[in-house]
């Protein structure tokens, strides 16, 4: 019994898929495809990695992703979450989503609360040619 149990662990280890695994490919996809080199058709990647972030609670880097993604409404959305619980540097990431949906003036008032990140707004122009940044 006990060499049948041991035949079939390996089983279950290989047959079963790895989602922390998948979710490393969509964080290193997106960070390379789309943050680095631009390429939006890749964006998706970053989307099911924001995603993951935002049902863990980890709604800073979830805001983030979800500019990278595509999605600046989610980004807005997960930044105010990450502000309420005291993650100043978020208040960036509501500025920059605000300023994609071209709302400039209610944007002013969460860059201030924030970090300056210039190098995520460089990626983020990128990205996002047709705003005005």
């Amino acid at each position: 019994m006990m060499r049948l149990f041991l035949a079939i662990i390996p089983i279950f280890l290989v047959a079963s898929p790895c989602t922390k695994c998948n979710l490393n490919k969509d964080q290193m996809k997106c960070e390379y495809y789309v943050a680095k080199m631009g390429d939006t058709s890749r964006q998706d990647s970053c989307k099911r990695y924001a995603e993951y972030l935002d049902e863990t609670k980890v709604y800073g880097r979830a805001s983030w992703y979800y500019l990278l993604g595509g999605e600046p409404k989610k980004a807005i959305e997960a930044g105010k979450k990450a502000l309420a619980m005291g993650e100043r540097y978020a208040g960036a990431y509501v500025a920059e989503g605000l300023i994609i949906l071209g709302k400039r003036s209610e944007a002013k008032k969460y860059r201030q609360k924030s970090i300056n990140m210039q190098k995520d707004i460089e990626i983020l122009k990128r990205l996002y040619k047709d705003v005005k940044w």
